[in-house]
């Protein structure tokens, strides 16, 4: 009988993986260095303070030697402060500065530099990645006729900008962490030469081409463009859509190389190779054959994270001993992270982690859960016959998309309701894809247009694959989409689970935790400072929003965009509000990116902020400003305007002034005067906001209710007043 009395799923084994604790460790402190440092080149001060941190826990690794759980706390602690050091030493990609000027004034510039990817079609034209003479950051480069190869030295003209930032994801943030700083419409280019690049991934790029072109002759689209992105890992052949609709339905992992492409590409090498040289050979063959295949479909993070985990799983093959997959995974990740602490910030890489995390600990607790249900309404050969197709084609796919569901709401601000479904019926094809799909490549390689049967047979899964996804995708309420944020519950979530399956996987209750941690007093002090320290440097994170905090008075206006970039407005000539400010700023990073002067404040006010602050530039100090000036500070806009400056914070727009007027033509959602509550009254009539922010003498009587404005927030009786947005919703409070 199929017995439900197993109550204890069986879960991953972590005495046998003592390398997923200090790997966790060492992740933690990649994001403790990432969320703490600020934007710029953290080395050498906050590599110092990270290491410093480092002394205490040695002593205490020391002093708690023949304790083995306190010793265990102090080594991760250790770990983690390893990574928040490596986290600190990173190179910044910087632009040749032609280019960034260009990107300022919207001029037409020429470039000359390298083709350093494959790549993509777009259309008659194509897009790439180009690295500028000059520079070590890329740039994205559209052309709207032509496809270059990789390694060729072009010739481009035409005009550069910032990537866009969008309200359903932040573009430039997501190419900032692949080096890419710009965006390029070249209307003419030229090949100067093609030897440029390495040579193997020319050759291999120029490989994937071919294979590219002989299938599109022995299938039509849109079924070829899949079967190009399943295999080759090339999903610009994918017609937008069903790009959208695979989106929508929750399958766009069946399109992304993972680990199940190389877990079937070294299954069929070991098998090739092992009759044909000998299981010796074949596995030095696979171990060969792997990285080919990465850098052949782009080495994408995710790619390398499987690929890592297939190539030491057959390490372990060679060496005879019995492979772990949570150590596996727990190496790759510390290896890619150590090699580029970037990693960490690829959505690629945190989605592939996330749903192998998903595989080892979720999926074995629904199996049993099945099991168990089962179990009480089937006999034993129809409960494994069903628990096997239920596993396959459902639970699997389940486990991953719930541990990931965190993060695509985090990213992407929409999680596919209707994925479980839709994987229930496409899944069960994807075999029959890579069964069929792998000779059909091959045969069209090889004998191009004779290989048509092959491209037949495998014709049936994919156009399958692609209705299950264009009808589910189709239907009511296939997806949610939310506003952005959530990044405290992402954290709690993922904490949660991850403490949960901890106890689960060591066999502790709650109640045997809180036995054995009482030995550990010391230990547990000693981290409860620290978490407490953690905790206060939490508040003080970038979370996402904009913030703007006007101080009482209207003498001085606060800017902090979701990156954690800082821009003061001095008006008058009272004295910056220092301490004030510093309550705002934290305790970690004091900088003022941008300061601006107006109102009379001058060289006085400037020079006293500079005792406490260190400031980056200042506008305004010695010549006035000009109007029409332009900054981008972050992902928000600034524009000098005639009587103030004019602000672009996603869909929401900002009026900054001390005056009675502004430029005629404008609108805006909110007015801050910084001077007195008439003016901003005025000003907010011309430009039709609907909120007022006052720093000054208040209007009296009832002008703020005979102007028609929603809210009228004034900081004349609090220290200051402070807004917040996420470019759709403003949020205010007042201070004491």
């Amino acid at each position: 009988m199929l017995s439900s009395e197993n109550r204890n799923p069986p879960m991953p084994d972590l005495r046998g993986a003592p390398l997923f604790l200090p790997a966790l460790a060492w992740l933690a402190g990649l994001l403790l260095a990432r969320g703490l440092t600020p934007p710029e080149p953290p080395f050498p001060q906050w590599t110092l303070f990270f290491a410093l941190w480092g002394f205490p826990l040695l002593a205490m690794r020391w002093a708690w030697n023949h304790r083995p759980l306190p010793r265990r706390f102090a080594t991760l602690g250790l770990i983690l402060l390893l990574g928040a050091v490596r986290g600190t030493i990173r190179p910044t990609p910087t632009l040749p500065p032609n280019v960034v000027q260009a990107m300022t004034t919207g001029t037409e510039v020429a470039l000359e530099g390298i083709v350093v990817d494959d790549p993509a079609e777009r259309g008659a034209g194509s897009r790439f990645l180009f690295r500028p003479d000059g520079g070590t950051a890329l740039l994205r480069v559209d052309l709207p006729k032509g496809r270059p190869n990789y390694g060729d030295r072009l010739r481009l003209i035409g005009r550069v900008g910032r990537p866009p930032v969008r309200a359903e994801m932040d573009l430039r943030a997501t190419l900032a962490r692949q080096g890419v700083l710009g965006e390029m419409k070249a209307g003419e280019w030229a090949r100067l030469g093609g030897n440029d690049g390495n040579p193997l991934l020319r050759l291999l790029y120029r490989a994937r081409g071919y294979a590219r072109a002989r299938l599109r002759e022995i299938l039509p689209d849109p079924e070829a463009g899949l079967l190009i992105g399943i295999l080759l890992g090339d999903e610009s052949s994918i017609p937008w859509s069903v790009e959208q609709a695979f989106a929508r339905s929750g399958l766009s992992h069946i399109v992304a190389i993972s680990g199940y492409n190389i877990t079937l590409l070294t299954a069929l090498s070991l098998s090739i190779f092992t009759r044909l040289l000998g299981r010796r050979i074949a596995l030095w063959g696979a171990l060969l054959l792997i990285p080919l295949y990465t850098l052949f479909v782009g080495a994408s993070a995710s790619v390398v994270r499987a690929a890592l985990m297939g190539s030491l799983t057959i390490i372990a093959l060679m060496l005879g001993r019995s492979s772990d997959a949570l150590n596996a995974l727990s190496l790759s990740a510390f290896l890619m992270t150590l090699w580029d602490p970037a990693t960490l910030e690829d959505i690629g890489f945190q989605l592939s982690f996330a749903a192998t995390l998903g595989l080892l600990f979720l999926a074995p607790l629904l199996e049993a859960w099945v099991r168990a249900g089962m179990a009480r309404l089937f006999q034993d050969p129809q409960a494994v016959t069903l628990i096997e197709v239920i596993r396959e084609a459902l639970l699997i796919s389940l486990a991953a998309q719930i541990a990931t569901a965190p993060l695509m709401l985090y990213h992407f601000r929409e999680l596919s309701i209707i994925a479980p479904l839709a994987n229930l019926l496409a899944l069960p094809m994807q075999p029959f894809v890579m069964a069929l799909g792998i000779p059909a490549a091959l045969g069209a390689a090889l004998f191009g247009h004779l290989a048509t049967p092959l491209g037949w047979a495998v014709w049936w899964p994919l156009a399958w694959t692609i209705r299950v996804a264009d009808l589910t995708a189709r239907w009511p309420l296939a997806t949610v989409r939310i506003a952005p944020g959530y990044l405290e519950g992402m954290f709690l979530f993922y904490s949660g689970a991850l403490g949960f399956f901890l106890l689960r996987a060591y066999g502790l209750s709650l109640f045997d935790l809180v036995r054995k941690l009482r030995s550990c007093r010391q230990a547990l002090r000693a981290f409860g400072l620290i978490s407490a320290l953690g905790s206060i440097a939490f508040t003080y994170l970038p979370d996402g929003l904009t913030r703007l905090v006007l101080f009482e008075g209207g003498h001085a206006l606060l800017l902090e965009t979701p990156e954690g970039y800082r821009a003061l407005w001095l008006n008058g000539t009272r004295e910056p509000p220092v301490g004030e400010l510093g309550r705002w700023l934290g305790p970690f990073d004091r900088h003022l990116d941008l300061v601006i002067v107006e109102g009379g404040a001058g060289a006085r006010e400037v020079a006293l902020l500079r005792t406490r602050y260190p400031i980056r530039l200042v506008l305004g100090e010695e010549t006035p400003i000009r109007d029409g000036l332009q900054i981008e500070i972050g992902t928000v806009k600034l524009e000098a305007i005639e009587g103030g400056w004019w602000m672009e914070i996603g869909r929401q727009r900002v009026v900054i002034t001390s005056r009675r007027a502004v430029r005629k033509g404008i609108s805006a959602d909110w007015v801050i005067t910084m001077g007195d509550e008439r003016r901003g009254l005025a000003v907010a009539q011309q430009v039709n906001a609907w909120g007022l922010l006052v720093g000054g003498a208040p209007a009296g009587g009832a002008a703020g209710a005979v102007s028609g404005l929603r809210q009228v927030w004034q900081a004349r009786d609090h220290r200051w007043i402070a807004a917040w947005t996420d470019g759709e919703v403003w949020w205010l409070r007042a201070g004491p």
